[in-house]
Order: structure tokens, then C-alpha cells, then sequence
């Protein structure tokens, strides 16, 4: 039974785990279901605290059990809900990239920011590494890495059973160097 559960989780996977801070989703909608609208992405923005207005804040991370989390998916998200409440800028205050030794989900945390000031948010641009086309490399890439990590380490595991599995074995009889010197030995 629990080898079924395990399937089917990995089978229909799970998005990336999302934490709002001073703001919610309008009942029964998700964030698919909000529009897109242009916005500036930027990493540590440098910004006067008097300049702007914090709309919310947004965190995404790994549940443990997330497949739907690369860096397209959650800045998506982000994109969607950060036009849902008015923001002019993403502002990521904090990112990870996906790493097999530590997760495979992008992990990040932004603040949405308006500009009290509104000609100071005309012209706003991300930055350089927020270009679409590079978000779409990148997550593209983690992916392929992702799923040959997951290949190597579902071949490794039968290989290093029968490894394991024959250098236990008691019943196994030993033809190896040490045996054959063992009777030249005895002559």
C-alpha cells in the first residue's frame, strides 16, 4: 500500500509549498487563475523605505514532495500574484537554485513593491538574469539534471544490491588470489 501512495504521489506530483504574507488569493482561485502583467524583476533591489509600499510578501519552497517547482513555475507565480495586488516590482530577497544535494525545487523570497511615487515606476527593468529566455534555460537544465540524477541513483541502487548481496553471501566460495596461494602453499 504504501509503495502505491509513493507512486502516486510521484506520479501526479505536487507544486512547490507557497507562504503569503499580507495578502491572500481572492476564494476559490488559484494562482493560474490570475492574470500576467509586465513587471520588473530584480534581485536586492536598493530601494528608499519612504519610496515604497511593501504590498506583500511571497515565499516558495520545497514540501518534500514537490516536482512542479523550478524556477519558471515559482517565478510565474510570483509574476501572477504580484499584478494581483498592484506591485511594480519584484524584489527577491532571497533565492536558491535547485541542487541535488540539498533540493530540486527553486526556493525564494520576495517582497511585491509599489512605488509611492508613480513616474519612479515607469521604465522599471529587471535584471539581466530575470530575462525570460534564461529563466527557461535554467529550469530546463535543473530538470535534465533532476531526472538523470533520479536515473543514476534508481541504477546504482540495484548494482550496488547484488554487489553488497554477493560479498555477503556465505554460501559464496572464494576462487579468488588468496585461495590459489593458499595451496601452492601446501606443496
Amino acid at each position: 500500500m504504501m509503495v502505491l501512495s509513493g507512486m502516486a504521489i510521484l506520479v501526479s506530483g505536487c507544486a512547490a509549498g507557497i507562504t503569503r504574507t499580507g495578502y491572500q488569493l481572492p476564494p476559490n482561485q488559484n494562482s493560474k487563475d490570475l492574470q500576467r502583467c509586465p513587471i520588473a524583476i530584480q534581485c536586492n533591489a536598493k530601494y528608499g523605505t519612504n519610496d515604497v509600499v511593501v504590498l506583500g510578501s511571497i515565499h516558495a519552497y520545497d514540501t518534500g514532495f514537490s516536482t512542479d517547482c523550478d524556477e519558471a513555475y515559482v517565478l510565474d507565480i510570483f509574476c501572477r500574484e504580484a499584478c494581483m495586488v498592484g506591485a511594480d516590482l519584484i524584489n527577491i530577497t532571497e533565492e536558491k537554485q535547485p541542487s541535488i544535494l540539498t533540493s530540486t525545487c527553486y526556493r525564494a523570497k520576495a517582497d511585491f513593491l509599489r512605488f509611492k511615487d508613480r513616474e519612479k515606476a515607469k521604465g522599471l527593468l529587471s535584471d539581466p538574469k530575470y530575462a525570460p529566455d534564461l529563466i527557461v534555460d535554467r529550469s530546463e537544465k535543473s530538470g535534465k539534471r533532476t531526472r538523470e540524477s533520479i536515473v543514476a541513483g534508481v541504477m546504482a541502487g540495484p548494482l550496488a544490491m547484488i554487489v553488497v548481496w554477493a560479498a555477503t553471501d556465505p554460501n559464496a566460495t572464494n576462487s579468488g588470489p588468496s585461495s590459489i596461494q593458499g595451496k601452492q602453499g601446501h606443496r
